[in-house]
């Protein structure tokens, strides 16, 4: 059930990536970063000021799971909060409540984050902090801290929710990115699966479908569905552990403030 409700958790904060070990990744901070360039994004003109969703998790159709983030924007910086904690019967086995926030900035590129923060249940808090001059990243898991090299593509578990908010995500072939999430710096390459028509909680949504790529033996699949109507948002998240368990995130509230 521990693990059970790790997955909530991770599904819950929408696009958190359920990694594993083989695709962490921290080098030492004199070893140069080795990894495919940092992709090429069309700039999206036009992004909220604020934005609220409501997030319920299912697992065999029962809800597990349920959160809320709150993501603002002043025109240069982005603040996000995110709260996530196990619900119905997998609350009953085990309470897991989780906090996280990232702030950053956004330019030509898109989201870059300066700081990440969580704090979970019966675990020591972990924080990222980004040098992007240095390029290096410092991260915190309680009294332990490391420095690595910071890659051109690097968000954090909290970020990578709106990271085509002002870039288009691509159509065609997919992207590299590195996502931490205050302790580790996994890596992955995601493919565009295509354009894909499905029924969600706010209706029935136009939407652009991408896969994890599963190399080797890795065998924890993670898929997300971003609406094209709703800025590219991932209004729906799957993520299917070892045991091949799927959990489905979904958006059931969304809320806007424009410019």
């Amino acid at each position: 059930m521990r693990s059970l409700a790790l997955a909530v958790v991770l599904a819950t904060t929408a696009l958190a990536v359920n990694a594993g070990p083989a695709e962490i990744v921290k080098p030492s901070v004199t070893q140069s970063v080795a990894a495919p360039a940092p992709p090429r994004f069309a700039r999206v003109e036009k992004a909220p000021m604020r934005v609220e969703m409501t997030i319920n998790v299912e697992a065999r159709g029962i809800t597990v799971g349920e959160g809320r983030d709150v993501f603002e924007f002043d025109g240069k910086e982005y603040r996000v909060s995110s709260d996530a904690r196990t619900a119905g019967v997998a609350r009953l086995f085990k309470r897991m409540d989780e906090k996280r926030e990232s702030h950053g900035r956004v330019t030509a590129t898109g989201i870059q984050p300066l700081s990440f923060h969580q704090e979970r249940t019966g675990k020591a808090p972990k924080t990222a902090t980004f040098d992007w001059t240095r390029r290096t990243l410092r991260l915190e898991e309680g009294d332990d801290s490391e420095t690595v090299p910071l890659p051109a593509f690097t968000l954090d578990q909290t970020s990578l929710t709106y990271a085509f908010f002002f870039v288009e995500p691509p159509r065609k072939g997919g992207f590299h990115v590195h996502v931490t999430d205050g302790r580790r710096l996994p890596e992955y390459d995601v493919v565009f699966v295509g354009q894909e028509r499905i029924r969600s909680p706010l209706g029935e949504l136009d939407t652009l479908r991408y896969r994890k790529v599963q190399a080797g033996d890795d065998k924890r699949g993670f898929e997300f569905w971003l609406s094209i109507a709703h800025h590219n948002l991932p209004v729906r998240v799957r993520i299917v552990e070892k045991d091949g368990t799927a959990f489905d995130s979904n958006v059931t509230k969304l809320n806007f403030t424009a410019r």
